[in-house]
């Protein structure tokens, strides 16, 4: 079977756990897939990024770049379904949550979540109206969807009327090669690279609205009025939103206390990582968190929101706070920064619950299901 891999959608530091999944995934498909053949379409911007993750598949530039989507999508509908013809492709599988809607092979989609769904104030209306239409025809064409948390499946079931047995959920993973204890010497040289604090607590998030960094921020307010404390390093994309909280740091006068670097390499945050206090995760949607695990894996313990589907993901092994609350949250931080027994137990929780999330797995049981959607349309 020749599997086509969709990764038009990559934008290189712009699509945050979007851009992990596919690097690794396609790494590993290769690396697990001894009878099949890969050909991954790519755009202007991700050029040698495969040739690099995963060498033995066949990587095709396309003339168009990530940054202009509605040009990405309009070529992604009318060229690609040719371009599979053309490099006899038995299945398509999309990564970026759009598919063509004239697919000319079985179309195999990939959902993160439906965050313009459930939290629609957060878009513009015409982005909104894009978004609501082009993800729904585009999962209601598709012989077969993989998403990446139950809570996911469920919202498509609720929400698109999708048969549940269309939907597999293959888990985001650990890349368990970069993410692991670092030795002293390597924190302290990403501590003095980008002169981070002694002691923070990190988030690594894009400044998007549903991150919640507004909430977060007013936590650690309320932490140093009550003299502990604790500093912030914020690390991810500086996307929409980002001037509203660097407004928000400046108002509350926390330009001391607070961190900002912005989108970091991939083989930096690790040790800034292991260099936390704990990891922070707020957040208000999630399709499933992949920094808390990733941060598991480092020995650093885990503050995070109660919401679905980080329950599911980190099962026993974090401090769970209502997002909602500032007070909540402030009272999660200062339990894991101060109580050196707790910390002891998340992290030996963290380190057990990590193991269990490996990209060969995710490989596994992603191609097991492209294989039958393929095998399936072979058969009719």
């Amino acid at each position: 079977m020749r599997i086509a891999v969709n990764a038009l959608y990559l934008l290189p530091g712009r699509v945050g756990g979007t851009e992990t999944y596919i690097r690794n995934l396609v790494k590993w498909l290769v690396k697990v897939d001894r009878l099949n053949s890969y050909v991954v379409f790519v755009n202007r911007e991700s050029a040698g990024i495969f040739e690099k993750e995963a060498p033995g598949c066949e990587v095709v530039p396309c003339p168009i770049a990530a940054t202009n989507r509605p040009l990405r999508i309009l070529w992604e509908q009318v060229v690609l379904p040719f371009q599979l013809l053309r490099r006899g492709a038995d299945v398509l599988f999309s990564a970026g949550m759009t598919t063509p809607f004239l697919c000319p092979v079985p179309s195999v989609l990939v959902v993160f979540d439906l965050q313009h769904s459930l939290l629609p104030q957060n878009f513009p209306p015409l982005q909104l109206f894009f978004l609501k239409t082009i993800i729904y025809l585009s999962a209601k064409v598709s012989a077969g969807i993989v998403t990446i948390s139950e809570k996911v499946r469920q919202d498509l079931v609720d929400l698109y009327r999708i048969p549940r047995e269309r939907i597999a959920v293959t888990h985001l993973a650990v890349d368990h090669s970069s993410f692991f204890p670092r030795g002293e010497a390597e924190v302290e040289a990403a501590r003095k690279k980008y002169g981070l604090p002694g002691r923070f607590v990190l988030y690594a998030a894009a400044s998007l609205p549903h991150k919640n960094h507004a909430r977060l921020l007013a936590a650690l307010q309320t932490l140093r009025e009550r003299g502990e404390g604790v500093r912030l390093v914020l690390i991810g994309a500086r996307d929409k939103g980002r001037e509203a909280l660097a407004r928000t740091i400046r108002e509350a006068g926390l330009g001391d206390d607070v961190v900002f670097t912005g989108w970091l390499p991939f083989e930096d945050i690790p040790p800034i990582m292991c260099a936390a206090e704990a990891l922070v995760f707020p957040s208000l949607n999630e399709g499933f968190g992949l920094p808390v695990i990733e941060a598991m894996a480092c020995g650093v313990p885990v503050v995070c929101s109660d919401i679905e589907p980080l329950p599911e993901v980190a099962g026993d092994a974090a401090r769970f706070v209502d997002a909602r609350d500032q007070a909540s949250i402030a009272e999660g931080i200062s339990a894991v920064v101060g109580d050196r027994y707790l910390r002891r137990r998340l992290i030996e929780r963290g380190f057990r619950r990590a193991m269990e999330y490996t990209w060969e797995n995710t490989a596994l049981k992603t191609l097991s299901f492209v294989r039958s959607i393929g095998e399936a349309a072979g058969k009719r």
